[in-house]
């Protein structure tokens, strides 16, 4: 195997890899469409936009499971226009419980919360639904209070990451405005089947054409392996065997300056499937990497525009009827993948921002009262309308109830 930069996704936790140092191939064909590969995971129609973002020199790392989950939060409260375009463009999951699993080596874990303002009525169908599709808690803050509302959001991602993403929010990126953030996490460990327990040392090809000793981890093995146009490809099994990393690369050795398709990848992905195993002599990078993303240029890109402008923006079920319309402000997507010998880490977190339109929203002012002069109390059975205990209060005593042990 020649030590080209390599691109690779992970199957099918979804976490897609476009490593920098790779080349592209002249032509690609395939059977399918990419429109195909759109309506079965929206979200790597993301993959051309975010890679020209990146650019040929830097890494770009997206997980389109967490994206369609994070939007999975959003379309429960969606009406509308604004419901039918992301049932068009980001269409919910189908069992979106169903990616959770450890067994045998690989763990993945998947959490969805609602981060929703204290002062903020959001209906209570809404909050249901998403507990029921997606297992999200509903956490209450104050969005008024930046610093402490970032700290809780930023501990259940790390938390939800096991570490690997302590901060998906500043408390600068908290608007006056805000009043609910959505968030997904997703988190994958997996032992290779065959670990990969050589260490060699190599000269990598990176973007800028510039070449720099790297460590490689190593081994021999047999494992599926395909040819195709100018690509070649092999299929790294975790220990379970549902998870693999599919890692594709060119077969000459030079810079890349885009991605290949997202049918290009479906169909080497199906070409791996029907492969048989061959003896390869594997030799991949020891790396890590981290990628943060705003999408919402990206999600235009693709068409995907209603949720983001005032005015158009429907999102009544999500909020009570009386209270400010509101609209997405913002979309972080933050990884991070780790590929080492004995297997991999990767995390992503994906979180949308709600913020109001038209009045600014005004957090309700509690009616003040304080019991600080003489007063009556009824201790009532509102059941049977009767008084179980009544009187007047001048003399109030002090008093530090006994805590009984639970």
């Amino acid at each position: 195997m020649g030590y080209a930069a390599i691109k690779a996704s992970l199957v099918p936790v979804a976490l897609l890899i476009l490593s920098a140092c790779a080349t592209m191939p002249a032509e690609t064909s395939s059977t399918d469409s990419d429109a195909d590969i759109e309506r079965h995971d929206g979200a790597m129609a993301l993959l051309p936009v975010l890679d020209a973002e990146a650019g040929p020199q830097k890494n770009m790392v997206f997980s389109p499971a967490s994206i369609n989950l994070a939007f999975g939060l959003l379309y429960e409260g969606a009406g509308g226009e604004t419901r039918a375009q992301l049932a068009k463009l980001l269409p919910p999951p189908e069992d979106p419980l169903g990616y959770a699993s450890n067994k045998d080596g690989v763990e993945v874990k998947v959490a969805n919360a609602l981060f929703l303002d204290r002062d903020f009525r959001f209906r209570d169908s809404y909050v249901a639904a998403t507990r029921r599709e997606y297992g999200a808690e509903a956490v209450k803050v104050d969005f008024s209070l930046p610093a402490p509302t970032a700290k809780i959001i930023n501990d259940w991602a790390s938390a939800a990451t096991n570490g690997l993403i302590p901060q998906v929010i500043t408390p600068s990126a908290i608007a006056d405005d805000m009043i609910a953030v959505l968030a997904n996490a997703l988190y994958f460990e997996g032992l290779w089947e065959t670990k990969l327990m050589g260490r060699r040392e190599h000269p990598f090809l990176f973007g800028d054409g510039t070449e720099r000793p790297f460590t490689f981890v190593t081994d021999d093995f047999d494992t599926p392996y395909a040819r195709h146009e100018g690509w070649e490809a092999i299929r790294l099994p975790y220990r379970n065997n549902r998870y693999a990393m599919d890692i594709l690369m060119p077969a000459k050795r030079e810079v890349m300056s885009e991605a290949p398709s997202a049918s290009f990848i479906e169909d080497m992905k199906r070409r791996l499937d029907g492969a048989d195993d061959v003896f390869v002599s594997v030799e991949i990078p020891q790396f890590e990497t981290d990628y943060d993303q705003g999408l919402i240029p990206a999600l235009k890109a693709i068409g995907l525009t209603l949720p983001f402008e005032t005015g158009r923006a429907n999102f009544t079920a999500m909020v009570e009827p009386g209270q400010a319309p509101v609209k997405v402000s913002d979309v972080r997507h933050v990884t991070k993948l780790q590929v080492y010998g004995e297997g991999t880490k990767a995390a992503a977190v994906t979180t949308i921002s709600i913020v109001t339109t038209g009045a600014r929203f005004e957090p309700r002012k509690p009616v003040p009262f304080r019991a600080d002069r003489p007063f009556v109390m009824v201790l009532r059975d509102l059941e049977r309308d009767a008084v179980l205990f009544i009187g007047r209060i001048a003399d109030p005593q002090p008093f530090e109830p006994e805590v009984e042990e639970p």
